[in-house]
């Protein structure tokens, strides 16, 4: 809570909110004083037993009064001088010389509106000298008020602005501010971490707390509060009453969150709002998504897994559990979510991967897939909240095109299309018959169909026998024959590329 180790000021209780809605008549040059203590003064006597340090509250506002204050002000270094102006009664506004008279001494000259200066005058010495005391206040009256309402991120943010004379902003780790307005000049980084942080900025200072974490620490949903000023003791206020706030924020996504589980059909009709709003993704969406558990930061990169041939009895609740369960086993941890035509599934990474990660990933993947009818598509990795729909819909574009492979990464559709046309030539097919007519019939067409795998799976011995389910010797024999009876050698890239050409083209023809 608040300490004594940075007293305040005027401009403090200006803009922490203890003098209400104060207007500053005269006398900014004197704000960034400090206040010691406050006093009531109804005469010029009261007005002259004031010292260094006080602050003046004149319940009397007789002109010479005013000016009497001023002067004590300036000659015994007094703080401040408030008038207090009643909703009904008698009252003197100060002349354009008081004023004038003020900002030639430097002596802040504030103006409130209120009925009992007592009460004034309580909240201000409560807030100087038990700023401990303050402070409590402000927490019960939040946490009362939240305990009146449904603390969702509107119904907080009105508590806390109203509270605390602070704007608020409910923020996804994205920087997507759902509910609120994000503060002007906040650190990109802020939002990285995971603890209650306090930065300073331009104006003021801003506090963001942690609203929502998953299980591996990172936070999804933050709540931001910005404040004027400087003061110390003010910003950790701040931070300890937004904690409060965040704890019931929490409790509501929580609830949001049990509700949203049991809709999980909504999940498919989220993502495919999500994909069809491609780089313009709204904030309620982004809410909804954050709601849902998604992760929207960082970079991420899609799956999408269906049934070959399509069946639509496949997409039930207990594949998508085992699904789940299998990619879990193999450090898999992302978002699985079950659609019309397959299922969708995306990691993400805090900074971009390396172009190799896809050859891992496809490699777990087919693990996952064992020996189902299902294929696979991975998308490049994309950033941000519109990077889950960019590599999603590439991943749905490479599952559509996995031919004879399992698993097929967007960027391999270049050479498949390419492969695909040449196979297609009647010419290229005569001719492949014509290189390949040796080995036609050679071990029940064994021979033929291991070359084909093995130049499929990039001359790869291992992986082409757990494709033959054979011992990877057998393949390598194997491809020694099928090199002496053709008379080329697959070490040299032309001749592999022809044999791979001829393969692909009698297999195109055969289907």
């Amino acid at each position: 809570m608040i300490d004594d180790a940075d007293s305040l000021t005027v401009r403090d209780l200006l803009e922490i909110g203890v003098l209400g809605d104060a207007t500053l008549l005269a006398g900014q040059r004197g704000v960034g004083t400090e206040v010691a203590d406050v006093r009531l003064a109804a005469d010029m006597t009261a007005v002259e037993a004031c010292s260094a340090g006080d602050l003046v509250i004149l319940t009397g506002h007789q002109p010479y009064l005013v000016e009497v204050a001023l002067r004590r002000a300036y000659s015994a270094d007094v703080r401040a001088v408030v008038l207090v102006r009643p909703s009904t009664g008698s009252y003197q506004a100060p002349s354009t010389a008081t004023i004038s008279f003020a900002n030639r001494l430097g002596v802040p000259l504030l103006q409130i509106d209120a009925d009992d200066p007592l009460l004034v005058a309580d909240a201000l010495r409560t807030a100087v000298r038990r700023p401990e005391v303050a402070a409590a206040r402000l927490l019960n009256a939040v946490t009362a008020r939240l305990g009146r309402s449904r603390p969702d991120p509107r119904s907080v943010i009105t508590i806390l602005s109203g509270e605390l004379h602070v704007t608020c902003a409910v923020i996804s780790a994205d920087g997507t501010a759902i509910e609120g307005v994000s503060p002007p000049g906040l650190p990109p980084d802020l939002l990285s971490g995971s603890v209650a942080t306090t930065v300073e900025l331009t104006e003021g200072f801003a506090v963001a707390v942690p609203v929502e974490t998953d299980r591996t620490g990172h936070v999804h949903l933050w709540l931001v509060s910005h404040a004027r000023g400087s003061n110390k003791r003010w910003a950790e206020t701040v931070l300890q009453i937004s904690q409060v706030a965040s704890w019931a924020l929490g409790n509501w996504v929580a609830a949001e969150r049990l509700e949203t589980e049991r809709r999980a059909r909504s999940r498919g009709s989220l993502l495919s709002e999500l994909l069809a709003s491609g780089d313009d993704v709204p904030p309620q969406l982004v809410q909804q998504a954050v709601l849902a558990g998604w992760r929207l930061d960082g970079w991420h990169t899609g799956v999408h897994m269906a049934p070959n041939p399509p069946a639509p009895d496949a997409l039930d609740t207990a594949n998508t559990e085992r699904l789940r369960v299998e990619l879990s086993r193999r450090g898999l941890h992302g978002q699985l979510v079950e659609g019309a035509e397959g299922w969708s599934f995306w990691l993400t990474n805090d900074s971009e991967p390396p172009q190799s990660q896809h050859r891992e990933l496809a490699a777990k993947i087919a693990q996952v897939l064992g020996g189902c009818t299902l294929v696979a598509g991975i998308g490049r990795p994309h950033h941000g909240v519109s990077g889950v729909g960019r590599s999603l819909a590439e991943a749905r574009e490479a599952a559509a095109m996995t031919g004879a492979a399992r698993v097929v990464h967007i960027d391999e559709l270049g050479v498949r299309r390419l492969l695909s046309m040449a196979a297609e030539t009647p010419a290229l097919v005569e001719q492949a018959a014509r290189l390949l007519e040796p080995l036609a019939g050679v071990e029940d067409g064994q021979l033929l169909r291991t070359l084909a795998i093995y130049l499929d799976e990039e001359s790869v011995t291992s992986s082409a026998a757990v494709r033959l389910k054979v011992h990877r010797n057998t393949v390598a024999q194997r491809i020694n024959r099928a090199e002496q009876l053709l008379g080329v050698s697959l070490l040299n890239p032309d001749e592999r590329l022809a044999v791979h050409l001829a393969c692909r083209a009698v297999r195109a023809s055969d289907e």
